[in-house]
């Protein structure tokens, strides 16, 4: 199907022809549209990795936040580790806690943090059954599941219409976050402009960066076209 062998060569091969006529990516501050799926990335950096526990207890920016706003109304930021079929899902985390669907954020306000046995009780929380370990030669610390902003309201087509200039997101690459500022990072490695309500030219050696709170408070518009891609993610927390 979508994931077929051929279909992703088929994929990347146009992908890598339409880069030979990208632009420069252009300098500044400017809206961003991110298309579904992959881009899932940009919650992972901009502010999963700053509400696992053991981050906060730290001093992440995270820290002190629950029952205050961190993003936008309307945003609902979730940590789901049972979905069917999915890398990030699993039926007990590595402590034997049964793995369970956090509600992070819920309409801009948050409400929870991902949580193993032991930062749970240094913070007075339950485990969120997110104790995740490397091998059997880790100990478990709270890790992501399959994180991803609910779905909207918004059509895909409305949201490219209202931006006027900016530039739309197909597809992420690597990012980083410095969790006790905020301030992450994120690769792009298909985007384009967008040029009076129109998808436009391809765009090469885009960057997108931001401090994680802030940019969640300024979301505008969310989707109805959820994606969560069953691809495994690599992190090097």
């Amino acid at each position: 199907g979508e994931y077929s062998f051929e279909n992703i060569v088929d994929n990347s091969v146009m992908r890598a022809s339409k880069l030979l006529k990208a632009v420069d990516s252009p300098r500044g501050v400017f809206p961003v549209v991110l298309g579904p799926g992959e881009n899932g990335v940009l919650f992972h950096e901009s502010c999963g990795h700053g509400m696992e526990a053991d981050l906060v207890f730290k001093g992440s920016n995270y820290k002190g936040q629950l029952g205050k706003q961190t993003a936008a109304k309307g945003v609902t930021l979730i940590d789901d580790g049972t979905i069917p079929f999915m890398p990030g899902s699993f039926a007990f985390d590595d402590e034997g806690t049964p793995s369970q669907r956090t509600v992070l954020i819920e309409d801009g306000i948050q409400q929870n943090y991902l949580c193993d046995l032991i930062w749970a009780q240094k913070m007075g929380l339950k485990s969120t059954g997110s104790g995740r370990r490397q091998s059997f030669r880790f100990p478990p610390i709270p890790r992501m599941r399959n994180t991803f902003i609910d779905k909207g309201k918004v059509s895909a087509k409305d949201i490219i219409a209202e931006t006027k200039q900016g530039i739309y997101v197909v597809n992420a690459g690597g990012g980083q976050v410095d969790p006790i500022t905020g301030n992450f990072m994120m690769g792009v490695t298909e985007g384009y402009l967008i040029e009076n309500g129109k998808i436009t030219r391809p765009i090469k050696g885009a960057t997108l960066s931001g401090m994680g709170i802030k940019a969640m408070k300024t979301i505008d518009m969310i989707g109805n076209d959820l994606k969560i891609t069953p691809g495994a993610g690599r992190c090097g927390k």
